[in-house]
C-alpha cells in the first residue's frame, strides 16, 4: 500500500525543488511550457502502476533532484525520506556533462551501471523515467518531425543509440525479473517508433 502522507510530503518537496524548471520544447514554441513537476508525477504514477511501494514512488518524485537541483543533496534526501529512497535516487543519477563531456561516453557509463544494477527499485524508477521521456519524445516527433532533435545537446543518431542501449538493458532485466516485462516491452516499442519518425 502507498502511504499518502509520505507521498504527499515528497510531492511538496519535489514541486518546490523543481519550481523554476520546465520540460524541453523548441525555442519560440507557441505551445505552453510544461512545468517539470508533471514529469516527476508521471514517473511516480508509472512506478505505482508497476507495483512500486511508497519509497520507490518517492524516489521517482526525487529521481532528478541530485542531477538537476542539488548535486550534494543525497544526505538531505536521506534525512527527509530515508536511506532506501536515497539509495534509489543515487542509483538513478547519471554523471553530469561537466564530469564526462562526451555524450556517448557519459551515457555508456550509465548503461554499464544499469546492466550491473541489482536493485529492483532502481530499475523500476529508471525504466519509468525513460518510458515517460520516450512517450514525450514520440509525441514531439509526431508534431515537430525530426527537427525536434535539434533542441537536445546530442543529435538524433546519438539519442537513438542511447535509447536503444537503454531498451536492451531493460529487456535484459525483465528476463531476470527485475523489471516489469510489459513496461520494458512498451519502452522497446516507443524506441522503434522514435526510429520510424526520425527517418521521415
Amino acid at each position: 500500500m502507498i502511504n499518502p502522507e509520505s507521498l504527499g510530503r515528497a510531492v511538496t518537496f519535489a514541486a518546490a525543488a523543481h519550481a523554476d524548471q520546465t520540460r524541453k520544447r523548441a525555442e519560440g514554441d507557441l505551445r505552453p511550457r510544461i512545468p517539470y513537476i508533471s514529469h516527476l508525477l508521471a514517473v511516480a504514477s508509472i512506478v505505482i502502476e508497476d507495483g512500486g511501494d511508497t519509497e520507490e514512488a518517492i524516489a521517482a518524485l526525487l529521481h532528478d533532484y541530485i542531477e538537476d537541483v542539488e548535486p550534494h543533496g543525497a544526505d538531505k534526501i536521506a534525512a527527509e525520506f530515508g536511506t532506501r529512497v536515497q539509495d534509489i535516487v543515487v542509483g538513478c543519477t547519471g554523471a553530469k556533462k561537466a564530469e564526462i563531456p562526451d555524450f556517448r561516453t557519459r551515457k555508456q557509463h550509465y548503461i554499464d551501471h544499469l546492466w550491473s544494477e541489482r536493485s529492483t527499485g532502481v530499475i523500476r524508477v529508471s525504466l519509468a523515467d525513460k518510458v515517460h521521456n520516450a512517450r514525450s519524445t514520440v509525441n514531439d516527433l509526431v508534431v515537430d518531425g525530426p527537427a525536434m532533435w535539434d533542441r537536445f545537446n546530442a543529435g538524433a543518431a546519438d539519442q537513438l543509440w542511447w535509447y536503444g542501449e537503454l531498451s536492451a538493458a531493460f529487456v535484459g532485466h525483465s528476463s531476470r525479473g527485475r523489471a516489469d516485462a510489459a513496461r520494458a516491452a512498451e519502452f522497446a516499442g516507443l524506441v522503434s517508433r522514435m526510429r520510424e519518425l526520425s527517418t521521415n
